[in-house]
This record gives structure tokens, C-alpha cells and sequence, in this order.
């Protein structure tokens, strides 16, 4: 499922951003085809001279095309806006633009009867860099090499058909050229030019607008991972904040760890020392918790709360949490070990653990997230780690816990305790106490 998720989240943003380039190419070819459908009805038909069946027929040609772009902006437009179009229309739309612009050109050499040479002065050539600048718009890179080869390939078709390229022209160009170099087809350049450079300012600002939205995107995790553990920062990165938000239940194992009499300990020490006694104890918890796969929930004064099983792995998520025990009584009996034979006493912990289901989910909004654990597991484990003032156990963990690990029958380590009812709850629960199990180094 998770995978699922991962994977549609990309999948589903590039089709909106298709589909909203989709509909801003169509807008732009009607928009293009009514701009020069006036120009060429002020500059060019206005200004032609009359009976010169030549121009009839290339005004003819010029006009169908323009119209038949039209035609196929609305029908773009609308298939979009009545969720009718699908992504695999884009590429017979380009096909479309292609065929508009190569036609027009090979009408234009048979009416006129240039040879293929001259090709290139054909007025509708200069629609080329409109065709390619709405292929710039979708950001499709297979979408616009189609369209490139469509344009380089049916260019040369033509040349082709109509008797080829010649290496070099010796003889004055026909006067049939001239027509198209006049005033008229000169403005329509322009228009066609003045137009290309405007889909590609609209392509300009739909890159930016799109960068804009991923450092925004990137700025806004970036600012939810401050307050979210690293996994879960990286699933936020795959599922999105609803997600967390809808939050789930499950079974995880939940591991209290405290200072014993620090409230004594804190008395006797100054700000400075004491912020770096709680810095030097969080960060061994810390690499405990690491090592062992654990993301640290919270640490609260001179206790920490850490959770085994929030991204699930395939690990035995009770025994990760028996080894993060183990590994922060090692840890700290080192550190005693470190500070033997100075007045400092000895730092001493009580970790309690329990197993069970929970509430795993984020609570907030974007300027505070946190991602907390809730539920009967959370405060069993609190009251086991509670219990270890009263005993001389520095590990009490429930039976469940040992049963989940595995280590039900490790009598040596596992010492059975009074069965209890612990605060709030109605039901015994069967605890066990360990005093640590691992060599230490």
C-alpha cells in the first residue's frame, strides 16, 4: 500500500500539470488563429492586389488553415473542459499542428510551382517556431522529439516529392517568388514571429510558476521536518500530510526511559553544566535508539520516549525495543565508567516497555506538526517505567513485550514480577524485570 502511495503521488501530479498545459496550448492556438485571421484580413487582403488567381488560391490555402486551427483549439479546449480528454490526445493534437503547418507549405509550392529550393520562403514556414514552442509548453521531452521529427521529416517529404533540393541555383529566382517577399507576407512573418515569442513567454512563466510551487513544496517539508522524526519525515515525502493527518492503528512497541533523583541532581549543578549533562544524555538515547531502528517521540526533561514500528520493516519490533534497553544501560554504564572517581554520582535510568496497538498519527498544522503515538500502549509503558522506582529493577517490561521478542523462556534474564493492575486500568498485567543482559564493553 505504501509503495501504492509513493508512487501515485508524482504520477498524479505530472497529469495535472499535462492536462493544465493541455488546456493552455488550446487557448493559445484559438487565440493565435483569431490574431492573425485579423492580420492577414488588414494587412494582407486589403493590400493584394485583385485577379491574380495565384494569391486567390495561396489566400485560400492561408485561410483554411487558419480557420482549421481554429476549429482544433475549440475542439482541444472543450474535450478538456468536459473531461472528456485523455493524455494520449496530446499526440495526435501535435500530429494536428504538424500537418496544419506542412500542408499549407505543399499547397503553396504546387499553386505557385516553385521548385523545393525555395521552399523556405513560403510565409506558412514561419509557424514552425509557434507549432514548436506549444510542444516547449507541455514539458514533455518524448511529446516535443515527436514533434520535431514530424516537422524535420515532412519538410523533407516534401522537398522530396516535388523534385528535391538543387546543390546551387545559377538562374534568377522565378518571379513567382516575389509575391511572397512583398508587404503583405512580410507583416504576416512578423505576426507569426511576434506570436511564437509570446507562447514561449507563457512557456517561460509556466516554468517558473512550477518552480515556484517545488521550492515552495521543498521550503514546506522542509519546515514539517523540523518537527517530525526522520522516518516519518521520509514518509511524509511519500504519502503527503493528509495522509499522516488520517493517521492509523497498529501494534508498535513503546519504550519510557527516565533519570533517576534528577531533581536532586539538578539542584546541585549550574545552568550551564546542566544543560550539558540533559545534551550528553539525550544523544546517547539517541544513538540507543538509532542503532536499534527506534524513532525517538519526545524527550521530556530527563525522559525520552521512543517507538519501535511506525514504518513498518519486517523487523521483530519488541525485540528492537529489548535491544535499545540493553543498549542504553551499556551506554550509561559506560559513562559512569567515565566519570569513576570523580564527585559525580553515578547516573542511574528506568526504562519500562510495553507492546500493543496504538493510534499513530499527525496532529497540528503546517507551522507546528507533531507526530504522536496514543493510547493504552503509550500509558502502560509510562506506568512500567514508573515502576521502576519502587523495585530494583532498572527494566520492567510486560509479558507481551517478551512474548512478541521471543524471550518468554529466558528465565536467567527475565525475572517474574507480582502481577499487577496498573493505574487506570481494570485487567492485571503480567511484568517481568531485567537488570540487562548484554556484556558490556
Amino acid at each position: 500500500m505504501r509503495n501504492e502511495i509513493s508512487l501515485s503521488q508524482p504520477v498524479k501530479l505530472f497529469a495535472e500539470a499535462e492536462l493544465q498545459a493541455e488546456r493552455t496550448v488550446a487557448q493559445l492556438r484559438v487565440v493565435i488563429a483569431i490574431v492573425l485571421g485579423i492580420v492577414f484580413l488588414f494587412a494582407v487582403l486589403r493590400a493584394s492586389p485583385a485577379g491574380e488567381p495565384i494569391l486567390i488560391r495561396q489566400w485560400l490555402f492561408a485561410g483554411g488553415t487558419m480557420l482549421a486551427y481554429l476549429l482544433l483549439g475549440l475542439a482541444s479546449f472543450f474535450a478538456i473542459a468536459n473531461g472528456v480528454y485523455r493524455p494520449w490526445m496530446a499526440w495526435l493534437v501535435v500530429t494536428g499542428d504538424s500537418a496544419f503547418l506542412l500542408i499549407n507549405i505543399w499547397l503553396g509550392l504546387i499553386n505557385t510551382g516553385l521548385p523545393p529550393n525555395y521552399l523556405t520562403s513560403m510565409p506558412p514556414i514561419w509557424l514552425a517556431p509557434v507549432v514548436l514552442a506549444f510542444g516547449a509548453l507541455r514539458f514533455n521531452p518524448l511529446l516535443q522529439a515527436y514533434l520535431v521529427f514530424i516537422l524535420v521529416a515532412g519538410l523533407l517529404a516534401i522537398a522530396i516529392s516535388a523534385g528535391g533540393w538543387v546543390y546551387s541555383l545559377d538562374a534568377p529566382p522565378p518571379s513567382g517568388v516575389n509575391i511572397f517577399f512583398a508587404l503583405p507576407p512580410n507583416v504576416m512573418r512578423l505576426a507569426m514571429l511576434a506570436l511564437a515569442g509570446f507562447v514561449l513567454v507563457i512557456a517561460s512563466m509556466r516554468a517558473r510558476t512550477l518552480l515556484t510551487l517545488e521550492i515552495n513544496e521543498a521550503r514546506r517539508s522542509s519546515n514539517l521536518t523540523r518537527y517530525l522524526p526522520q522516518q516519518i519525515a521520509d514518509r511524509l515525502a511519500d504519502t503527503g500530510i493528509d495522509e499522516l493527518r488520517r493517521g492509523r492503528r497498529q501494534n508498535i512497541a513503546v519504550l519510557f526511559v527516565d533519570i533517576r533523583g534528577f531533581t536532586r541532581r539538578s539542584e546541585a549543578m549550574s545552568p550551564e553544566a546542566l544543560g550539558e549533562f540533559l545534551t550528553e544524555f539525550r544523544s546517547r538515547i539517541a544513538r540507543a535508539a538509532e542503532t536499534s531502528g527506534g524513532t525517538i517521540d519526545k524527550f521530556i526533561g530527563d525522559a525520552a520516549m521512543v517507538v519501535f514500528g511506525l514504518v513498518p520493516n519486517g523487523r521483530n519490533e519488541a525485540a528492537a525495543a529489548v535491544e535499545c534497553a540493553d543498549l542504553i544501560l551499556a551506554d550509561i554504564e559506560k559513562w559512569n565508567r567515565q566519570h569513576r572517581g570523580s564527585d559525580q554520582e553515578p547516573v542511574k535510568v528506568g526504562i519500562g516497555i510495553h507492546w500493543g496497538d496504538a493510534f499513530c498519527g499527525a496532529i497540528g498544522d503546517e507551522r507546528r506538526l507533531e507526530y504522536t503515538v496514543l493510547g493504552d500502549t503509550v500509558n502502560v509503558a509510562a506506568r512500567l517505567e514508573e515502576l521502576t522506582k519502587q523495585t530494583a529493577w532498572p527494566v520492567i517490561v510486560s509479558g507481551d513485550v517478551l512474548e512478541e521478542a521471543g524471550h518468554s523462556g529466558d528465565s536467567d534474564i527475565w525475572q517474574p514480577l507480582e502481577t499487577t493492575t496498573l493505574r487506570g486500568r481494570s485487567d492485571p498485567i503480567q511484568l517481568f524485570g531485567s537488570s540487562g543482559f548484554q556484556n558490556l564493553p
